[in-house]
């Protein structure tokens, strides 16, 4: 691996402890509208104390469980993240669960002369903190059992004066972990408790440290959807800036890619992988130039060696693959007529009418509220659906 450039500043960290006070219940009624870019929610408004309770929506999956007798006491509130969180016009941006009950969600709020500020809310098996305001987005991510928000400098340049308002927020056993993030020279390899983010480019970063850097993988401009499963290996979506994308994968943090195609002729793509890493649903990008391109929807369960096309939909409306270790996925296809796609599994099913994109811990399925500020969720496989308030 490339040698660290640190920035002159160091980074800068605070660890507050746990509290220790049961979650509170309330059922809140709230009107939804989405605005431009990220959207925006009417929400009711939100009790600021000296501890900040989750406020979960009854009989739910998501809904958090206390906190064990004898965690350490207080986080304490940040009032403007908790005002920005709780105001009327602000929308949720993301949310990432890393278990049904830890999970991350981020915020935004529009201001004058279409500039935003941002938050972002963690909760960890029913407590609960949030990312102090920012003027960069917040991007909520899952990693392992554990969920964390990161508000990212504008470039990966490290001449970029945002560095210096860029922060990861985690909320780990120990307690509320706040780091600035600290640029390092672009790598071709990456450390093995690092985290890949595809962001255009690939990034990789590194929890203890802080460390954010690009990471270079020979034959691609551009990489989306890293995936890691329980072997090791990370998947990626690789492309070329006039190319088509492949599936690319390491199992040696970078060292040696492997990689095979999609979907011949196709730009972009969408990618599910499973825990054990043996099932794979993939979308390939429609053909430029197509309109009313059909897309295949295509599955293999032994780590790509074989594949299947499961079913063919037009491109624009076909996405949000996720794969299971049983061998089956689900992909959410939001055409005229709506469906809940299970490769692997049989006939498609209805998804709610305000779903509007799928994600998957394990067996545990989730997805935006489509003009609204709800995560919907699912613990049977998309067969029934619960809502969920994640702030």
């Amino acid at each position: 691996m490339s040698e660290l450039k640190e920035l002159s500043w160091e980074v800068q960290e605070s660890v507050q402890p746990l509290p220790f006070e049961a979650l509170e219940r309330r059922g809140v009624r709230r009107r939804h509208r989405r605005q431009a870019l990220t959207g925006a929610g009417v929400v009711a408004a939100v009790t600021i104390g000296v501890l900040a309770s989750v406020l979960p929506l009854g009989n739910v999956t998501g809904t958090e469980k206390p906190p064990a007798a004898g965690t350490p006491a207080s986080i304490p509130v940040d009032q403007a993240a908790e005002k920005l969180i709780g105001d009327k016009k602000s929308g949720m941006a993301g949310v990432a669960f890393a278990t049904p009950t830890r999970w991350a969600s981020a915020w935004t709020s529009p201001h004058p002369g279409n500039t935003w500020n941002y938050a972002a809310v963690l909760s960890r098996d029913g407590v609960r903190t949030t990312a102090p305001v920012r003027k960069n987005q917040y991007v909520v991510l899952q990693t392992g059992h554990e969920a964390l928000a990161l508000s990212m400098p504008t470039s990966m340049k490290g001449s970029d004066p945002t560095w210096a308002q860029s922060v990861m927020v985690r909320l780990t056993d120990q307690g509320r972990v706040e780091k600035r993030l600290r640029w390092a020279a672009p790598t071709s390899e990456f450390a093995d408790g690092d985290v890949l983010l595809a962001y255009g480019t690939l990034r990789a970063l590194n929890l203890e440290t802080g460390t954010l850097r690009e990471v270079k993988v020979p034959g691609i401009d551009n990489a989306y959807e890293p995936q890691r499963d329980s072997t090791g290996r990370w998947w990626l979506v690789g492309a070329r800036n006039s190319g088509v994308s492949n599936i690319y994968w390491t199992d040696d943090r970078g060292k040696t890619w492997g990689h095979s195609v999609i979907s011949p002729g196709r730009r972009g793509g969408q990618l599910g992988v499973s825990p054990d890493g043996r099932t794979i649903v993939a979308i390939p990008g429609g053909k430029p130039g197509t309109p009313g391109d059909l897309v295949p929807l295509r599955l293999s369960t032994d780590r790509g060696e074989h594949w299947t096309t499961v079913a063919t939909r037009d491109a624009p409306y076909l996405s949000s693959p996720v794969a299971f270790d049983n061998g089956t996925g689900l992909a959410l296809y939001q055409g005229k007529q709506r469906e809940l796609l299970r490769p692997g599994a049989g006939t498609p099913l209805t998804p709610p009418a305000d779903l509007g994109q799928l994600n998957a811990v394990g067996e545990f399925v989730y997805g935006l509220q489509y003009n609204g500020d709800h995560a919907i969720t699912s613990t049977d496989h998309g067969k029934t659906w619960k809502y969920f308030d994640p702030r």
